[in-house]
């Protein structure tokens, strides 16, 4: 017997991940030679001795409703100009949770790293904590990668995570400061700005390729697509493939689904992207 369970989860997003400087600067701003490419691994006491701003992200309605918890772990790259960048990248964590914590930590501030009068990339993980309590926080731990200045990285089995100590900044709730919505491709991304979420109301159970019933194989396919202000599913791509022709399948059932239309800030319905989940499992 089959057994499928889709759910919507929030759009994944994609690394650079932290450990050691002995300098510190007090200006919020980088000075000139910012065009260094090098990084460095910030120990997270010190990255969080660095910290300008911080923003918890809000928990999203979803996961609540869902009684989804968990950490999201994020490899954290922050420009010479104390920035996160655009390219900092998920490593592991619960899908439904990303987007929230990714949004977050974007909005981060920290004072630029200088190694012997070079301003330098610098790099560390955020572990942003989703709490059952419906809370949210954020603890700073080593980064796994090798730096530019001899540090080797840190396995995660073997890294201690820092929480937010009594001297750093306080961190405000993502959802006290105001978002426009975001564009992509002409259409809203959801979560933001007051662009709601999907929510499937008519979704058929895809069927199993022979070649995946033969196989045995189970697993979940992420499919990126828009959802139409008429609830309708377009411009579906495979995002996280299972192969043996269970793409396929993923594709066929969600392009027959209908889905709530998402509302925006006005109320409207409004065209979105977001990523669907179909997991294929053989009992």
């Amino acid at each position: 017997m089959h057994s499928f369970r889709p759910a919507i989860i929030l759009p994944l997003y994609g690394l650079l991940a932290g450990l050691l400087t002995p300098a510190q600067v007090d200006q919020t701003k980088a000075p000139a030679n910012t065009e260094s490419r090098r990084i460095q691994n910030i120990a997270p006491e010190e990255m969080w001795n660095r910290v300008t701003l911080c923003t918890f992200p809000r928990y999203p309605v979803l996961a609540i409703g869902a009684h989804i918890t968990g950490t999201i772990d994020i490899g954290l790259g922050v420009s010479p100009e104390g920035d996160v960048d655009k390219n900092s990248r998920l490593l592991d964590g619960p899908p439904l949770l990303v987007q929230s914590a990714m949004d977050a930590m974007r909005q981060w501030k920290f004072r630029p790293n200088v190694v012997q009068g070079e301003v330098t990339w610098s790099r560390v993980r955020a572990l942003v904590r989703f709490n059952s309590d419906g809370t949210t926080a954020v603890d700073l731990a080593p980064a796994i990668l090798a730096d530019n200045f001899g540090d080797p990285g840190t396995p995660k089995s073997a890294a201690a995570s820092f929480p937010r100590p009594a001297s750093s900044p306080i961190c405000k709730p993502e959802n006290e400061r105001a978002q426009a919505p975001m564009l992509e491709d002409g259409a809203d991304i959801v979560g933001i700005g007051g662009i709601g979420y999907p929510r499937c109301v008519a979704c058929p159970d895809p069927s199993y390729s022979d070649q995946a019933r033969s196989a045995k194989v189970s697993g979940i396919v992420v499919l990126r697509l828009i959802i139409t202000g008429e609830g309708r599913a377009s411009n579906i791509k495979v995002k996280r493939s299972l192969g043996y022709g269970l793409d396929e399948k993923a594709v066929e059932a969600v392009e027959n689904w209908q889905f709530e239309p998402v509302l925006g800030p006005n109320d409207q319905p409004v065209t979105v992207w977001t990523d669907v989940e179909v997991n294929f499992r053989i009992k």
